[in-house]
């Protein structure tokens, strides 16, 4: 089925996003898996407009873009205008062309079995709170006020009850997982998120890797391309694949937009993810 190409958070950068549509063509993927913040904001009209541009230029190249949700994204509105709308494999149909992984989604792609578990901790919530406040107070105390739940989204993270009962209801091992947050384990060199608030949710993706042993996890979030390698159990190490984000929001004086992506091969082999990754 060819290649797919794993990219970190888009944001809704739509120049970032034809660019990777580009290098996806280059390198025969068929399919683009983005690992959260992908720029879900159908609540707002340039949201909107984004999907329908990465739909559109998805069609003309060929390619199939996936998601799973991040902070930054509005995942209960996904599920409040998808979820009667499903493809064969039980994506969120968005658009033809742009597909929505819900957290615990599970699937086969050529013989590799894949997982998909989205949303972190938003390090900004308070600033995005007060901004909504801001807001809400240029409104008028007469008008309806229709900035809350814009910026900042209550079910950014999961919940330790949302991951027992999707563990509960299949805890399978897996191939390959994929993450928005990084497990707790990983200790790449430049960490964005190294907060106490920010744990919990590491400690669930950290919980996930323990009870799903993947060979491989790919996540985003940080806006940081490192590789590690990390113990599922007392004989299994998982390695840890963190990508960068657009070049909007990746600060760090290394950076380049190839740090944003990674070219998954498939069948799936081993020996295929040996190479160490850039950056």
């Amino acid at each position: 089925m060819g290649n797919v190409l794993i990219v970190g958070d888009l944001h809704g950068n739509s120049s970032h996003a034809l660019a990777l549509l580009q290098v996806a063509v280059r390198n025969d993927c068929e399919k683009i898996f983005a690992v959260g913040d992908f720029g879900a904001w159908e609540h707002i009209p340039s949201g909107r407009r984004y999907f329908d541009v990465v739909n559109k230029a998805a069609r003309k190249a060929g390619v199939t873009v996936y998601f799973l949700d991040g902070n930054h994204d509005k995942s209960s509105l996904l599920h409040e205008y998808y979820s009667e709308r499903r493809d064969d494999e039980g994506f969120l149909l968005c658009r033809k062309f742009v597909r929505y992984a819900p957290r615990g989604h599970r699937w086969t792609w050529d013989d590799t079995t894949f997982a998909a578990f989205g949303g972190a901790y938003s390090t900004d919530k308070h600033w995005r709170l007060a901004r909504e406040a801001r807001r809400d107070d240029l409104t008028g105390s007469r008008r309806q006020r229709v900035t809350t739940g814009t910026l900042w989204f209550p079910e950014e993270e999961m919940t330790d009850q949302e991951l027992d009962d999707l563990l509960e209801a299949d805890s399978s091992p897996v191939d390959i997982l994929l993450t928005h947050d990084k497990p707790r384990a990983s200790s790449p060199k430049f960490n964005r998120k190294n907060k106490p608030e920010c744990f919990p949710n590491q400690d669930r993706v950290q919980r996930l890797v323990e009870t799903l042993h993947p060979t491989i996890l790919f996540h985003g979030h940080l806006h940081y391309r490192y590789t590690d390698s990390i113990p599922s159990t007392d004989t299994h190490r998982t390695r840890v694949e963190g990508l960068a984000a657009d070049p909007n929001a990746s600060q760090h004086p290394a950076y380049s937009p190839d740090h944003s992506w990674h070219i998954l091969p498939l069948p799936y082999s081993v020996d295929a993810l040996t190479e160490p990754a850039a950056g």
